[in-house]
């Protein structure tokens, strides 16, 4: 009895601390206080585009130069560069077209023989721009396709102007061993394989020489009458000036350059 009750005594006590254990194991732990937490802001990097401040390049097309005489020109320097294309060559006589100064303004016919369109508008627009320039001789706006007329322009292949007599012209222009035209008494040869502003440049300046201007100049570059090698297609404004000299109504054909500076003030330096 007495080892019953001490039994039953050891059983209360084990499940006692048993009980007392569990009861702290279980007992929910204190929340420790947690430090506040400031959000981390990540700098935010904002690529803003800058203007470029080189400007963009800009191909042009060029441009060829006007063709205009630098600088002013003056009443001498005129009248000298007339007598550079009228005598500058060696010649001796004024050669420029006969007229009667006492009758009408003469028409000189043109003939455009082998050429084509583009060359008989070219013509076309010179003798326009020569008629207004001329006060004496005239040419008549009906340019012919035969060789029936005071001035022919014969278009020859290239292959075909070394054929030409020596004698049937006086003049030639030429690069090397090509020619580039021959001119004689009323006519003219053009190698026709010739192109562009160069086969403009011939046709304009053989039709000046057949019309008086034999000379050159050395000091205009942009003249129709320079010297060196060039393709201007148009007269100057000292040309210009030179043409309406030449066929002024006090000039005529033969006249010597004493006879010229009796009419023209030439002066000299």
């Amino acid at each position: 009895m007495e080892k019953s009750r001490l039994l039953w005594y050891s059983l209360i006590i084990f499940f006692s601390l048993t009980l007392v254990l569990v009861s702290g194991c279980t007992t929910p732990a204190q929340d420790q206080p947690v430090p506040p937490t400031t959000p981390l802001v990540s700098a935010v990097q904002t690529t803003v585009p800058v203007p470029s401040t080189t400007s963009p390049q800009v191909t042009q097309n060029p441009t060829l130069p006007p063709v205009t005489t630098t600088g002013s020109i003056t009443s001498d320097d005129i009248t000298r560069h007339f007598m550079d294309i009228a005598f500058g060559s060696g010649t001796t006589q004024l050669d420029r077209l006969a007229y009667e100064p006492a009758g009408p303004k003469p028409l000189v016919t043109l003939s455009l023989f082998n050429g084509n369109n583009a060359d008989m508008a070219l013509l076309g627009s010179f003798i326009t721009e020569f008629n207004d320039l001329s006060a004496t001789n005239q040419f008549s706006e009906n340019i012919k396709t035969t060789a029936n007329a005071n001035i022919v322009l014969q278009f020859v292949a290239e292959t075909g102007m070394g054929a030409i007599p020596s004698e049937s012209y006086s003049k030639e222009f030429k690069s090397g061993t090509v020619s580039y035209a021959k001119i004689g008494s009323g006519t003219i040869y053009i190698n026709d394989n010739l192109k562009g502003d160069l086969r403009t440049h011939i046709i304009l300046r053989s039709f000046l020489y057949e019309l008086g201007c034999k000379g050159e100049t050395l000091k205009y570059p942009d003249s129709m009458f320079y010297y060196d090698d060039n393709t201007n297609i148009r007269l100057s404004l000292i040309d210009k000036k030179a043409v309406q000299i030449m066929y002024g109504a006090g000039l005529y054909r033969g006249m010597t350059v004493a006879d010229v500076k009796n009419v023209v003030n030439v002066r000299t330096y």
